[in-house]
């Protein structure tokens, strides 16, 4: 009996101790919350005919940031000073300030966070809810893993100085270009066999190209070159080729593109893309290529 109650007394105290360590050892859970006061909350516009950036300085944290770039959706995103090591999901609300007693936190759904320094990058429908709710006067608010194990981030975004702000952002936004750089870096003009008449379906592009050198001072010169599938003779498919780069450089010199600024150059044959062995790879080979060049080497 008294081995018994020993053993108990034992095990009890095992049990006890283990739950000790336990609790002594494991990551401690806890957050942080990361937000400008509302004497210091501050809204800044980047204005660009290529980009259209919102932005809010985060105290401690980095910056909540509404992005817009020429030919693509918009985008909100979390910029920290800190890296991100885990992927997750964000928990997203809109919250009430405290001078709107009357109203409550709504819940926003979820999004992607993933490791670096960008740990949150939304899409729409995203964006514009966080935007509708900061001209109401709401704060957004974005919760994700930390810096370690058990640690919370919890990110909000003031609405104090925001309305002025959003104004130049959505006057940005209508000034937006149609395309960016990645967009229209290559284009390829396509022609009928033994031909080389330019064809008006290529006009719209062509100008959405001269329209982007006028915005974009990184771009040094418009590479044309000319090609021709394998039907014909060597020399025939050398002037054909010079033919469909000039017809392209002489448009985009017609609608105002310098002529310093176009670089011609024509290759027959040479060139295929496509095996020549049916009429669509065929079709494929007799183009004219563009590419905005900012000063790479030559291909």
């Amino acid at each position: 009996m008294e081995l018994y109650q020993l053993n108990t007394k034992q095990i009890s105290w095992l049990i006890s101790a283990l739950a000790a360590a336990f609790t002594f050892y494991s990551p401690m859970s806890f957050g942080h919350l990361y937000m400008a006061d509302v004497d210091e909350a501050q809204w800044n516009v980047d204005i660009s005919p290529l980009y259209c950036r919102l932005w809010q300085p985060i105290p401690a944290y980095g910056m909540g940031l509404f992005e817009n770039r020429a030919g693509e959706r918009q985008f909100f995103i979390l910029e920290s000073e800190k890296q991100v090591y885990k992927s997750a999901q964000a928990q997203l609300a809109i919250v009430a300030p405290e001078w709107k007693f009357n109203e409550s936190t709504q819940a926003a759904g979820t999004t992607d966070v993933v490791t670096g320094y960008r740990p949150v990058k939304a899409e729409e429908p995203l964006p514009s809810r966080f935007l509708d709710a900061l001209e109401a006067g709401f704060f957004p608010d974005v919760k994700h893993p930390g810096w370690f194990d058990g640690h919370t981030v919890e990110v909000q975004l003031s609405s104090v100085n925001f309305t002025a702000a959003y104004q130049e952002y959505l006057q940005c936004l209508s000034g937006l270009y149609p395309a960016n750089f990645e967009q229209l870096e290559r284009t390829t003009v396509l022609f009928d066999s033994d031909k080389y008449e330019l064809k008006p379906s290529y006009f719209e592009r062509l100008k959405l190209i001269k329209g982007y050198l006028e915005i974009d001072p990184e771009v040094l010169r418009v590479v044309i070159d000319g090609h021709t599938d394998n039907t014909g003779r060597d020399g025939y498919n050398y002037e054909l080729s010079r033919n469909r780069a000039e017809v392209v450089a002489a448009y985009l010199k017609k609608i105002g593109i310098p002529e310093s600024k176009l670089l011609i150059r024509y290759h027959g044959e040479q060139y295929p893309i496509a095996k020549n062995k049916t009429p669509s790879e065929r079709r494929k080979n007799r183009r004219t290529t563009l590419r905005l060049d900012k000063g790479d080497e030559l291909e």
